[in-house]
């Protein structure tokens, strides 16, 4: 018997594209060069998108477009029946083609874990699901008021107009998303996953404490990171030296709130009043784009800052730096950070799931906490005054990511994992477990 076929379940994927979309076109490429036959099956959120296609040498499979399609113009108690119609959709496809794969892999604790989880009840395969987000340290002090939140506080105040954010990011990680749905719904999601022996995989460690906090400690807890592929994030030119571009800091996420870009303009301002040379370049788009530019020009800092927008090469990107930031509110592993550390470029970020795993403060980055713009300010300055340690950094960083978060790496225990969780369901059967030609 070939290796294991796996599906890799996921709420949404390309062309929607952020850390946990990325990182599973990633995981997928890697497994299907290794020759598992790897698919990604998803929701179908525009009905202008076709429901199969192949991506970067990936099939994708995508359902219920027609009830999923145009549902955000709808009030929200027919937005969650409509999803819901869809995980029936989703349990049905995954029924059909229940011959087609040997392994579920899910990617987010969510909802969709509810139909996974019943699927792999009644057709005896295994399973297992990846815990994507948890809550930062700072959640629970951002300021909010019904349906609103505001961006970081500070001169001006938060009454100003355009610091108001409508609350389109739910606070907190995966299970207080799968909370929404009431106790009972997580009570019968533990329960199946229980019953399953569904391994729990984790990003970071953070995320052991989140799951014991929310009673949903299971017996098989692996933490497995986000892996990045260090061949195509490599330092600049073969090394790690930052060349002339060390007054240049590079960030590179999504325009949303939990990415806290707002304490970064924050901090950016105090930055150019001591370093006006410096200059910060943001890759990236998302809805709070133009508030964010807004926020650059009343805070004097515009002609400093760059958006580049969305771009397809971030290594080019990264390149244009000589030092990387990344100011989020909350994180799960963030893959921007693991891809800036393996250009060798001297971080600063927030000690926040995952950030505080990749970087040893004072050792490979310095760690500030979410929502001190001063601190990240004084941060973001000692590198910039000192090239030399930036360098020193920046090397460490790359030598961390190297030894730790290859995807190479991280795939050989993800590869480990679906062996022994199919043989431990062979065996149950009383099957043959199947071979592990490579």
């Amino acid at each position: 018997m070939s290796n294991p076929r796996i599906y890799i379940a996921i709420p949404t994927f390309h062309p929607l594209v952020g850390g946990a979309e990325t990182q599973t076109l990633a995981q997928a490429r890697n497994l299907r060069e290794r020759g598992y036959a790897a698919t990604v099956i998803t929701f179908r959120h525009n009905r202008t998108w076709v429901p199969g296609e192949v991506i970067q040498g990936v099939p994708v499979i995508r359902v219920a477009g027609a009830l999923l399609g145009g549902r955000e113009k709808l009030p929200r108690p027919i937005q969650r029946l409509l999803y819901l119609l869809a995980l029936l959709v989703m349990v049905w496809t995954l029924w059909r083609k229940r011959q087609c794969y040997d392994v579920l892999h899910v990617c987010q604790l969510s909802l969709l874990a509810l139909p996974a989880a019943i699927m792999c009840r009644l057709t005896g395969k295994p399973m297992l699901i990846v815990i994507v987000s948890a809550p930062g340290p700072g959640v629970g002090k951002v300021t909010k008021s019904p349906g609103t939140a505001s961006l970081i506080a500070g001169p001006p105040g938060a009454t100003t107009s355009w610091l108001q954010v409508g609350w389109q990011t739910p606070i907190g990680g995966d299970l207080e998303g799968l909370e929404r749905f009431g106790r009972p719904v997580v009570r019968l999601v533990r329960s199946l996953l229980y019953r399953t022996h569904t391994p729990i995989v984790i990003l970071s460690s953070r995320m052991r404490d989140y799951l014991a906090a929310h009673d949903f400690d299971l017996p098989d807890v692996q933490l497995i990171p986000n892996g990045v592929d260090i061949t195509r994030f490599e330092p600049a030119h073969g090394d790690t030296s930052i060349g002339g571009r060390e007054q240049v800091v590079v960030c590179v996420s999504k325009l949303r709130y939990e990415k806290g870009i707002d304490v970064l303009l924050q901090a950016w301002q105090l930055v150019h009043q001591q370093a006006p040379q410096a200059r910060l370049i943001i890759v990236g788009s998302g809805y709070l784009q133009t508030q964010l530019e807004c926020m650059a020009k009343e805070r004097g800092i515009a002609a400093s800052v760059e958006f580049a927008g969305l771009q397809s090469d971030v290594p080019a990107q990264l390149h244009r730096g000589g030092l990387a930031v990344l100011p989020s509110r909350w994180e799960g592993m963030p893959n921007a950070l693991l891809e800036a550390m393996a250009c060798g470029l001297p971080s600063v970020a927030t000690r926040v799931s995952g950030s505080e795993d990749i970087i040893q403060h004072g050792v490979n980055g310095l760690l500030v906490e979410s929502e001190d713009y001063q601190g990240m300010a004084q941060a973001l300055l000692t590198l910039l005054r000192d090239p030399v340690l930036a360098q020193k950094y920046g090397q460490a960083a790359h030598g961390t990511v190297e030894r730790h978060y290859s995807l190479e790496r991280v795939m050989d225990r993800y590869i480990e994992l679906y062996q022994r969780i199919t043989e431990h369901r062979c065996q149950i059967a009383g099957d043959a477990p199947p071979s592990r030609t490579r």
